[in-house]
């Protein structure tokens, strides 16, 4: 069984934390990454987002994606899944009727 991985959010005074954190000398992008379990991309669109705008833009860019494309996303990975587990079942059935 496949193990879920659960997504943290942030909030905009976190954000604006973690990026000021980065910006710490001696400190790398990828460490603070780490640290936060954070992917590094994520930490560079906060990044240009929050030069371009605000702590309000942040709080705003995590809602830019829609529920749609969400739920999209989840149905077609449960379908690969699924497409996998069906695989499999049917390479064991074969196996065994060789053995028969």
């Amino acid at each position: 069984m496949e193990k879920r991985e659960t997504r943290t959010r942030y909030t905009a005074q976190q954000k604006v934390e973690i990026l000021r954190e980065a910006e710490q000398p001696g400190v790398t992008v990828s460490e603070v990454c780490r640290r936060r379990g954070l992917a590094p991309s994520v930490f560079y669109r906060w990044r240009a987002v929050a030069e371009t705008g605000s702590a309000s833009a942040l709080k705003q860019d995590a809602y830019r994606r829609g529920r749609k494309d969400d739920a999209a996303a989840r149905h077609a990975a449960e379908l690969t899944r699924l497409r996998s587990v069906i695989a499999e079942i049917t390479a064991e059935n074969l196996e065994l009727k060789k053995r028969i």
